[in-house]
């Protein structure tokens, strides 16, 4: 029986480089193949290029910047004021 993974998907509107952005959060459990198709669900659901103001078409991967990186299990969250 396959292992159970986790991803988290995060979306801006304007990244850093002044358009949108996708950041993927795996775990170690993830295989390229699963990961490609978090990817493909990413870039080719319509509701969510609406959301992003994205026009390209659904096979359109270049509309934002996508960002794949390991989740780290503990994580630190600090607001600068």
């Amino acid at each position: 029986m396959p292992k159970s993974t986790t991803a988290e998907v995060r979306l801006k509107k304007v990244g850093p480089n002044g358009i949108p952005l996708a950041e993927i959060l795996i775990d170690n459990s993830v295989s390229a193949t699963q990961l490609g198709a978090i990817v493909q669900r990413v870039t080719r659901d319509k509701d969510l290029l609406k959301k992003l103001g994205l026009k390209a078409c659904a096979g359109c991967k270049s509309g934002f910047d996508i960002n794949i990186r390991d989740r780290f299990e503990h994580v630190l969250t600090v607001d600068v004021h």
